[in-house]
């Protein structure tokens, strides 16, 4: 078999290396003060060096070879990278919870700057392998992935996002495509009200297709929205008061974080409606796509976007890089900074959809 593109020795490295940030930070501010700035280690990295490092490495467009998709796909390893981020990321939080109370009684500042740290980790990593978790076909892959969003107290990302999102991309009914002119804050404030509630319609309706009521115990919302709750009255006992608000910031920060990355994923992009209503085929034309090499080591290759929502169970080391898909100028981590200033977003990005749209006229 060929050496695939997407280097797993690579990625175990860099997922250590974003697991022990919020910690470095934490000695770091330790033992050369001020703590506050120690923690701000995190986001100095992920939205800064790291996207530096990416844009220095480049792109590798490189995709697997035809005849190695099966040996790639049944290689335990890949299957192994992915799991491994529900201990790596609860073990996060049993360490940073305790050390949150314990900054907070001297410094706010301090103790908020590594909630942040942790958030980002939780949706940098916790989210986005649960994301790639969630769509494969084994039972023990899909629920490692609902319990890493029920950490982050998003387990109803883990139907709407597979029922709603996957049907309906890249056209007026799917609320987490983002459209042409779209702010990210107006973006995230409508994915923060709506798509929870759209999860339980969504769930309910599955139950009713197989003769069930919307509210049977089958519902699987019941399980993630239960086990966050539990998380939750767990953090509370535990370190009080204290605890939960830091249970509850790390959660908002990766919960923001995600949709963030959500916004950039399809902005401005829409499938054409037939003359009987329908809409054409999802292609790799209505996702944005990115093949800068380190980010996707990162990501578990979530920037090869247009590939995944073409072959929605393909796993990670399998996505491929399209040419003719509307390509991203770099990483999310850059572009996250960019979408919390809209003018210049707009700028940036809405030239771009017009040459997709261009092109897609002709």
């Amino acid at each position: 078999m060929a050496s695939a593109p997407f280097d797993r020795r690579r990625a175990w490295f860099i997922l250590l290396q974003f697991l022990s940030l919020p910690v470095i930070g934490w000695w770091l501010g330790n033992a050369f003060g001020p703590a506050w700035l120690g923690n701000l280690l995190t986001p100095f990295w992920v939205f800064v060096v790291f996207p530096l490092l990416d844009a220095w490495l480049g792109r590798d467009t490189r995709n697997p070879a035809a005849g190695d998709g099966a040996a790639l796909a049944a290689d335990p390893g890949y299957k192994r990278l992915p799991l491994a981020a529900l201990p790596a990321y609860g073990a996060m939080l049993a360490w940073s919870a305790p050390v949150f109370v314990a900054l907070g009684q001297d410094s706010i500042a301090a103790a908020l700057a590594l909630a942040l740290s942790v958030g980002i980790i939780g949706g940098a990593i916790g989210i986005t392998f649960a994301h790639e978790l969630i769509h494969k076909p084994t039972a023990l892959e899909r629920n490692v992935g609902g319990v890493l969003l029920a950490l982050v107290a998003y387990g109803g990302f883990k139907v709407e996002h597979i029922f709603g999102h996957h049907v309906d991309v890249a056209t007026p009914r799917d609320t987490s495509t983002a459209r042409l002119g779209q702010s990210a804050y107006a973006f995230l404030l409508r994915s923060f009200l709506v798509n929870p509630l759209r999860a339980w319609q969504l769930a309910g309706a599955r139950l009713r297709a197989r003769g069930l009521p919307a509210w049977h115990w089958r519902n699987e919302m019941y399980l993630w929205h239960g086990l966050t709750l539990l998380f939750a009255a767990g953090m509370t006992e535990w370190l009080g008061a204290a605890g939960l608000a830091f249970f509850a910031i790390q959660a908002f920060v990766a919960i923001t974080l995600l949709e963030l990355v959500n916004y950039i994923e399809h902005y401005g992009l829409l499938r054409r409606r037939r003359a009987d209503g329908s809409y054409e085929r999802v292609t790799p034309r209505h996702s944005w796509n990115d093949s800068h090499h380190l980010s996707n080591l990162a990501l578990l290759n979530l920037q090869r976007h247009s590939d995944h929502h073409a072959y929605a169970a393909r796993r990670y080391q399998l996505l491929r890089h399209h040419d003719d898909a509307p390509q991203l100028p770099c990483g999310y981590a850059s572009l996250v900074l960019l979408a919390l200033l809209p003018p210049l977003w707009r700028r940036f990005m809405d030239p771009r959809v017009a040459a997709w749209k261009a092109a897609e006229a002709g």
